[in-house]
C-alpha cells in the first residue's frame, strides 16, 4: 500500500437517519485512509437531521444540498473529495470488514482498470450473497448489469466518463455503459466487498423496474456503438458459447425490453450456476427447475381437485 493513497468514501443520504451512523461506522473501522463526506440530499425527517448534526459534530464532513436524487448526491460529494479513489456507499449499507486497501490494491496494480469490486452480501429481511461478473465485460454489460454501483472507482476514469449523470434511474449500468465504450476494464477481488440492507417494503430497484422499456431504449440511442459492436464483443466476452447462442434466439422474440431483460436474467442463471444467488453457502436451483416444479405442483393441485369433485357424488351417495 502506497502511503501517499487515499479513498474516498462518499455516503448519499435521504431520509436514512435510521442507517447512516452504521455505514459512516463501517467506514471508519477500514484501515485504508479515507476522506469520508456525507452529502444530505434534501432530507426532510428530523431523525436524519438530528444524525447529520450529530456525525458533523464529531467530524464528518456533511455536505447538505436540496433533494436532486442520489445520482448528483453522488457527484456532489465527488468535488468535496480528491483522492484517486472514490467509493460511493449508500446510507443503508455497509462496507465489509477490512475491504478498502484490497480493491485499492487491485487498482494500483493494473492501470488499465477503472474499478473493482467483489460479492454483495444482503442482510435485513433475507441473508444471501449475490455473485457479481468478474470482469467488465462490453458484450454482456448491453444485456442484463451483474455489476455492483458500490464499488471501487479511479477517479480519472469517473472524469472521464462524466460521473453518474443519468438522473432517471439506472445510473450505474449507464456509466458502466460508457466506461465499456471508453475501454477501461474493471475487476473482481475474490471476497464479498459490501454489505446490503434488504428492506421489506420497495425502494429504487422496483421503481426503475417498471420504467425498464423507456429507459433501455433510451440506453440504445446513447450507447449506439456499443450496441451495433455486439456481434465484435461476443467473439471476446467471457461467457460460453451455449450463453450466446441463447441470447441471439432471445433477441429475436417479439416481446417487450423488459421481458427479454427478464429471460437474459434467467438464461444467465440456468445455464451458469456460479450467477445465482447463495443460501447458506449453496447456489439457488436453476430458475427453470424451480418453474417446472411450481407448474407441475399447481398441476397436480388441479387434478386433486378435479379428482375430488368427481367423486363427490358418490361420497354422498354412500353416506
Amino acid at each position: 500500500m502506497s502511503p501517499q493513497r487515499r479513498v474516498a468514501v462518499v455516503i448519499p443520504c435521504w431520509n436514512d437517519g435510521r442507517f447512516v451512523a452504521e455505514a459512516v461506522a463501517s467506514v471508519q473501522a477500514q484501515r485504508e485512509p479515507c476522506e469520508l463526506v456525507v452529502v444530505d440530499d434534501g432530507s426532510t425527517d428530523t431523525q436524519t437531521a438530528a444524525e447529520l448534526r450529530w456525525l458533523e459534530q464529531s467530524g464528518v464532513v456533511v455536505v447538505r444540498q436540496p433533494n436532486r436524487g442520489v445520482a448528483l448526491a453522488r457527484m456532489a460529494g465527488l468535488e468535496h473529495t480528491s483522492a484517486p479513489y472514490v467509493f460511493p456507499l449508500d446510507a443503508d449499507d455497509r462496507l465489509a470488514g477490512d475491504v478498502l486497501h484490497e480493491l485499492a490494491d487491485a487498482l494500483d496494480a493494473n492501470l488499465s482498470l477503472a474499478a473493482a469490486w467483489g460479492d454483495t452480501q444482503t442482510f435485513g429481511t433475507i441473508d444471501w450473497v449475490f455473485p457479481t461478473w468478474r470482469c467488465l465485460d462490453p458484450w454482456l454489460v448491453t444485456y442484463v448489469n451483474r455489476l455492483p454501483v458500490a464499488c471501487l472507482y479511479r477517479r480519472t476514469a469517473l472524469l472521464e466518463c462524466s460521473g453518474w449523470s443519468l438522473a432517471e434511474g439506472y445510473e450505474d449500468w449507464d456509466l458502466w455503459f460508457r466506461l465499456a465504450a471508453k475501454g477501461w476494464g474493471g475487476t473482481h477481488i475474490g471476497r464479498v466487498h459490501l454489505e446490503y440492507r434488504q428492506h421489506p417494503e420497495a425502494r429504487m430497484l422496483s421503481r426503475e423496474q417498471a420504467r425498464h422499456d423507456r429507459t433501455f431504449q433510451g440506453f440504445r440511442q446513447r450507447h449506439a456503438r456499443l450496441f451495433a459492436a455486439r456481434h465484435r464483443s461476443s467473439r471476446k466476452t467471457l461467457a460460453p458459447r451455449r450463453v450466446r447462442l441463447v441470447f441471439r434466439i432471445i433477441d429475436a422474440s417479439r416481446v417487450s425490453d423488459s421481458r427479454r431483460h427478464r429471460m437474459h436474467d434467467v438464461a444467465l442463471r440456468t445455464l451458469i450456476p456460479a450467477t445465482r444467488p447463495l443460501v447458506d453457502g449453496l447456489p439457488q436451483t436453476s430458475p427453470l427447475k424451480v418453474a417446472a416444479h411450481r407448474l407441475g405442483s399447481a398441476f397436480r393441485r388441479r387434478l386433486r381437485g378435479r379428482t375430488g369433485l368427481r367423486s363427490s357424488p358418490a361420497a354422498a351417495d354412500r353416506g
